[in-house]
């Protein structure tokens, strides 16, 4: 009986740890953390920024108008330039002489006039008097109407050289900074030449030059039409600049579906220069009831941006959004009411169905909670 006993006791045991396995339940995934906000509705300032170009306002080549040779180069290379400085000096002699000889053709005509005038009045005096025929006082009027168009053509020549020389001198036509200096005293220059003599920029006022998608357009132009448009730009050291938006292009871009704009700014610093990247924020008014949220708790899908919604039943559900804008690491979103409870964090990990738990302040979020389940 003892021996029987001790063969059944095993046995037994078997059969109860058996029976215990069958009443332990599986192992259930913790429930995922989640931070959540409600949807604001806010008076949004509405700024638009972009990424531009520095241009200048006024830039020209510089090259001559006639064949000559240089004579001289009255600046240098980079030099800031005032309007109306004497740039270059080319070969006048040829030109200068053909002036000297228009002006000695004018002294002539206006002595031979004057000659043929003062014959005239003689010729009217002795014509009263019967001494002369009315033949002869045409005769002398007629040469007086001739030397005086002949005066007037000496006169248009005159002036035809005096444009010549004038041509000879090269001024600035603004101010502004040269650039790098293409001839040098002696060299031969034309007005057909590829490069030119020298190239100046002006610099002082400058402008960005930038685009802004289509939507923005007519916040852009209702916010021109109250008044100006306030531009400001982010310089390298990280500071801004105040200017204005002086022109908005007269037709959107149908392929980019973008609209240009030019913004005008100071730049006696020297801080803009042409050819830069710069960032640009116009102000454009303030977009009344704006819906905003965290811009952390917007996702991106494959083929759209998302939220997670949370529902009364404690699960959630994505829900399409368009992200508007970007202020202030806030979204401004179409797609969702105000006051809707969206995860803010924790929402990597979810799918739509999914039962979360509201994390209240302190609390560890879904990403750290499931990280931590997966050790």
């Amino acid at each position: 009986m003892i021996r029987t006993t001790r063969l059944l006791a095993p046995l037994l045991l078997a059969l109860l740890a058996a029976c215990g396995q069958k009443d332990k339940k599986p192992h259930e995934p913790p429930t995922p953390k989640v931070a959540v906000v409600a949807a604001a509705s806010e008076n949004v300032p509405l700024t638009i920024s972009a990424q531009g170009n520095v241009v200048a306002i006024n830039q020209v080549d510089i090259r001559p108008q006639i064949s000559s040779t240089v004579r001289q180069v009255h600046i240098k290379d980079g030099q800031d330039i005032v309007a109306g400085q004497l740039l270059f000096t080319l070969d006048a002699r040829e030109d200068e002489t053909g002036l000297e000889r228009n002006a000695a053709v004018i002294r002539k005509n206006q002595a031979d006039l004057a000659l043929a005038e003062q014959n005239l009045r003689r010729n009217k005096e002795l014509a009263k008097s019967g001494f002369l025929s009315p033949s002869a006082v045409d005769t002398s009027q007629s040469q007086v109407d001739s030397l005086k168009a002949e005066l007037a053509a000496a006169r248009s020549d005159f002036a035809t050289s005096q444009v010549k020389v004038s041509y000879t001198r090269i001024n600035a036509p603004f101010s502004g900074r040269a650039g790098a200096i293409n001839v040098h005293p002696g060299s031969l220059v034309q007005p057909g030449s590829a490069d030119p003599m020298l190239t100046l920029v002006q610099l002082d006022p400058i402008q960005i030059e930038f685009t802004a998608p289509e939507a923005e357009l007519p916040a852009l132009l209702a916010s021109q039409a109250k008044g100006e448009l306030v531009a400001r730009a982010r310089l390298a050291d990280g500071t801004a600049r105040n200017g204005r938006v002086v022109f908005i292009d007269n037709a959107v871009d149908r392929n980019a579906g973008t609209i240009k704009l030019k913004a005008e700014f100071a730049n006696a610093d020297r801080q803009l220069w042409p050819g830069l990247f710069a960032r640009v924020e116009v102000d454009a008014g303030v977009q009344a009831g704006a819906v905003v949220l965290p811009a952390e708790a917007v996702l991106s899908g494959p083929e759209r941006r998302f939220v997670y919604v949370l529902q009364d039943d404690g699960t959630v559900k994505d829900q399409p959004v368009k992200v508007q804008r970007i202020v202030a690491e806030r979204a401004v979103v179409d797609g969702v009411a105000a006051g809707t409870k969206v995860v803010r964090e924790g929402g990597q990990n979810l799918r739509p169905g999914a039962k979360v738990t509201v994390v209240q302040p302190g609390e560890r979020p879904a990403t750290k909670v499931a990280s931590e389940a997966g050790r």
